[in-house]
């Protein structure tokens, strides 16, 4: 499922397992605003900026895994804000997109293996849920903060959903940056299909990538060496250092050294 941010109440409003949410806390939304104002009143990041970039967009992805829920969803968020004013101050195309499963441990994907009598290696058994928050436009971070939103973790079909996204488009230069808490993990798929099952499969993707040029991958991992499946990965030890972390690579990717 691919679906607007816009769009996310009433989608979630209709799954079969929204009680478990309700034992986290919800995380209060103040503090992005008042970085938003911050940012709408004077450009804080500006002097950061790189000259103007043109005939380039950039694709932010960030992992809606459980782990990610509160403190680092919400570093997450701020980290979107920043580089979507950075990127707007340099005139980049640009735009922010999340991933998740619709449900825990399976959903229809499960289902529909159950009643086909377990077949062995069946693939992914779980429902996607591919967000689009930011699509040359507005960002509307807001609905990241759902406490019923972060699942479970498909990372290579989600960087191969962006990819396809990027190679629609008509500008020459392509980035896509991921950030991410850890390696791709859904139970009812890594139960059926062996434990490296989704980790192999993101390697291949990235792989893949990479070595077809049109699109310039980097990953920030929060306490997890993404460098095992981006050749351009940083590893931070705590998501409170994604924002500065991510302002940089986005100033070294778009102003190379000479």
């Amino acid at each position: 499922m691919e679906i607007k941010a816009d769009d996310l109440d009433a989608f979630l409003a209709e799954l079969p397992d929204r009680r478990w949410a309700e034992r986290f806390p919800e995380i209060d939304p103040a503090e992005l605003y008042d970085l938003e104002k911050s940012l709408a009143a004077g450009r804080a990041r500006m002097e950061n900026a790189p000259s103007q970039v043109v005939d380039t967009i950039v694709s932010l992805l960030i992992d809606h895994s459980g782990s990610m829920r509160g403190q680092p969803m919400l570093c997450a968020a701020r980290a979107a804000l920043v580089a979507s004013d950075l990127l707007d101050s340099a005139g980049v195309k640009h735009e922010v997109l999340g991933f998740t499963t619709t449900r825990w441990k399976g959903g229809r994907s499960r289902e529909k293996w159950l009643s086909d009598h377990r077949p062995s290696y069946p693939g992914r058994l779980n429902d996607l849920l591919h967000i689009v928050y930011c699509s040359a436009g507005e960002l509307r971070h807001w609905p990241m903060l759902r406490r019923d939103l972060v699942k479970e973790n498909v990372d290579g079909e989600a960087v191969e959903w962006v990819a396809s996204r990027l190679r629609r488009r008509e500008e020459r230069q392509k980035y896509l940056i991921v950030l991410s808490d850890g390696a791709p993990v859904d139970d009812s798929t890594l139960l059926a299909n062996g434990d490296g099952y989704l980790s192999h499969h993101l390697s291949r993707v990235t792989s893949e990538i990479e070595q077809a040029g049109d699109i310039r991958l980097a990953a920030i991992g929060i306490g997890h060496p993404v460098e095992q499946y981006y050749k351009q990965g940083i590893t931070i030890s705590s998501p409170e250092g994604l924002e500065g972390t991510l302002v940089q690579l986005i100033n070294r990717l778009l102003r190379p050294p000479p």
